[in-house]
């Protein structure tokens, strides 16, 4: 878990917000799950990788992400949620998307980590798509 959510850090993040979150997540370790907390950090986004996703039912913004993440030729991914049931999970990305898209919780989803997840906030409307494909933190 510690190397999606430091490499989600690390790529997606405006460079003003790195370096206090990238020593929270182990402290935060310590009184249990590092998400909690975090509903917020869809404002810390760096606006050059993290796109919000565009308005419109959950179906349509699953696929909006299906789509968008295609072209990796990836089955599954490495979910990161507040919803305890769901946290540190790996899953099929079609059953990861339709459980958590617009569900609320706090999550990350990881598909290739520091290049290509998705962030759900707490808030209606807090979706984003985060792609980086210049960098190489979190190479697989």
């Amino acid at each position: 878990m510690e190397h999606h959510l430091t490499a989600f850090l690390e790529a997606f993040l405006a460079k003003q917000y790195k370096q206090r979150r990238l020593y929270s997540p182990a402290s935060d370790k310590r009184k249990g799950n590092p998400l909690l907390g975090m509903d917020a950090l869809y404002r810390e986004l760096d606006g050059r990788y993290c796109i919000q996703l565009p308005k419109g039912t959950k179906q349509q913004q699953q696929v909006f992400v299906r789509q968008a993440v295609a072209k990796y030729k990836l089955s599954t991914c490495y979910v990161l949620s507040a919803y305890e049931p769901f946290n540190e999970q790996t899953m099929r990305i079609d059953e990861a998307l339709d459980k958590i898209v617009g569900d609320g919780p706090t999550t990350i989803i990881s598909f290739i980590p520091g290049k290509v997840a998705y962030f759900e906030g707490h808030s209606l409307g807090d979706r984003y798509l985060c792609i980086r494909e210049d960098n190489a933190v979190g190479a697989y």
